[in-house]
């Protein structure tokens, strides 16, 4: 809430630096500037938007759950789908708002009449390529959520209050294009961005995220698109990431306010409503996984890691995890959940397992994948080494099984890898679920807000018809299989 609240402060002042000339001549302070940097806007906006998507809500009550990474103890709504109304609206209006600052930081440094004021926070142009790669990563997350969303009328604010949704294919196709332009954009010998709390204002790596988030882009059409491999190849060529180094990552501040927002509600709130799923345990320990004990805590009663069964009912869910979840392992109380545990935005991983998968399931990046993912979470490089010797060949369920595991904790990313591909075979919850997912245990997106039904109701009438019913069982455009 604060740095909402920061957001708010920090467009007021930019809307009173625009008033006239007179009353800016009467009422100018020399001692005090009323221009506020850049550097402050983004700042903060890699910051909520962080804090969004790593909460208890966006990514523990529905990220972690439909990948099934996480199982709720207690209050199981969501793991048997049905998600809170008010969430949905809350979130898909935080994240158009953290775009909108996004796209505050574009105006102020394209503008002739701000560029000048902006370029002390770095060049105008590695701020405007950084804030089109945020751009893209936030529409990608929302579009692969709903499909078809806002987007080319999207942002405009006043102009266009009842914004048209795009198709996803053409939303896609929009999130490429930017995604080159912007690496294309950036100059590395040119002032770095200040404010950046993700790279440092290392052009350098905004370049090779921007590089990689295309090969994501790219690889999620592969079911739809043949010249797919193409593409994620064009990405490589022009440089993506290289070692786990590369990692985007957000690393909070331990101090308060500014933990990790799922340390704040284990060890601040004291809530403790998801234990790590039965299906991550199980697969970890029958792969004598060295990330395991990374992953998650042994049970406060017991000896061993115990997952929690997936999508039970609320008393079964209590009885089962005991007190507090002390019969089932939580997740990792410094790796995972401490204040200092970082977001992730994407990591090298990633890309290994997607060069695998355009080369015929490689055998070496396959080996690169699970080692760079294995090395990000501080596995001994002993361990790695003995554990990538007793992996099953490289296949498409073993590569795909991988990159499910080194997706742990980005919940979203691992419920759209699982949409794309089938793996690693899930369940869904225990019978009697709230809404049927129709020829999948798993929801294959997520209802529109219910605002949107109330106050877009002729765009969004107009997205359904086009994209199929408002329901979990609708697909998305890239999602055949």
């Amino acid at each position: 809430m604060k740095s909402k609240i920061l957001i708010l402060l920090t467009l007021i002042i930019f809307g009173i630096s625009g008033c006239t000339d007179d009353f800016q001549e009467i009422n100018t302070n020399p001692n005090e500037p009323v221009e506020v940097p850049t550097s402050f806007l983004l700042t903060n906006v890699q910051r909520t938007i962080m804090d969004d998507m790593w909460d208890e809500w966006w990514n523990g009550r529905f990220g972690l759950l439909y990948s099934q990474y996480w199982s709720q103890v207690v209050y199981t709504d969501e793991s048997r789908y049905n998600p809170r109304p008010n969430i949905t609206n809350t979130y898909w209006s935080l994240f158009y708002t953290d775009m909108t600052d996004l796209q505050e930081i574009i105006r102020l440094n394209t503008d002739e009449a701000t560029a000048g004021l902006a370029v002390v926070s770095g060049s105008n142009n590695n701020q405007i390529a950084v804030a089109r790669i945020l751009k893209a990563f936030v529409f990608q997350m929302m579009t692969d959520v709903w499909g078809d969303i806002p987007y080319t009328d999207a942002l405009k604010g006043t102009e266009e209050l009842s914004p048209a949704y795009t198709p996803q294919s053409e939303i896609y196709a929009d999130l490429l294009i930017e995604l080159t332009e912007a690496q294309d954009q950036i100059e590395p010998e040119a002032a770095g961005v200040e404010g950046d709390i993700i790279y440092g204002g290392d052009m350098e790596k905004w370049q090779k995220f921007g590089n990689s988030l295309r090969m994501r882009v790219a690889m999620r059409t592969s079911k739809v698109d043949a010249s797919y491999a193409s593409k994620v190849q064009a990405a490589i060529d022009a440089g993506a990431f290289e070692s786990y180094e590369d990692d985007a990552q957000f690393v909070f501040d331990p101090s308060d306010p500014s933990f990790n927002p799922l340390y704040e509600s284990y060890f601040v709130d004291n809530r403790t409503d998801f234990a790590v799923s039965e299906p991550l345990i199980n697969a970890l320990q029958t792969l004598n996984d060295p990330r395991l004990p990374i992953y998650a805590d042994l049970p406060v009663e017991g000896t061993d890691y115990v997952g929690m069964p997936y999508g039970m009912d609320d008393d079964t869910a209590t009885a089962v995890s005991g007190p507090s979840g002390s019969f089932v392992s939580l997740p990792n109380a410094t790796n995972v959940i401490g204040a200092s545990s970082p977001a992730f935005l994407m990591n090298y991983a990633e890309v290994c397992f997607i060069k695998s998968e355009i080369n015929g399931w490689d055998q070496t990046e396959y080996e690169n994948g699970v080692r760079a993912s294995c090395r990000a979470w501080g596995v001994d490089e002993a361990d790695i080494d003995t554990y990538i010797a007793s992996l099953p060949a490289a296949s498409e369920e073993t590569v795909l099984t991988q990159k499910w595991l080194a997706l742990y904790m980005q919940g979203l990313q691992g419920w759209f890898e699982w949409r794309r591909t089938g793996y690693p075979v899930l369940e869904g919850p225990f019978s009697g679920a709230f809404n049927d997912t129709g020829d999948r245990p798993i929801p294959s997106r997520l209802y529109y807000p219910s605002d949107e039904q109330l106050l877009n109701e002729t765009e969004y009438n107009a997205a359904i018809t086009r994209q199929g019913q408002d329901n979990l069982r609708t697909r998305v455009w890239w999602d055949t299989e």
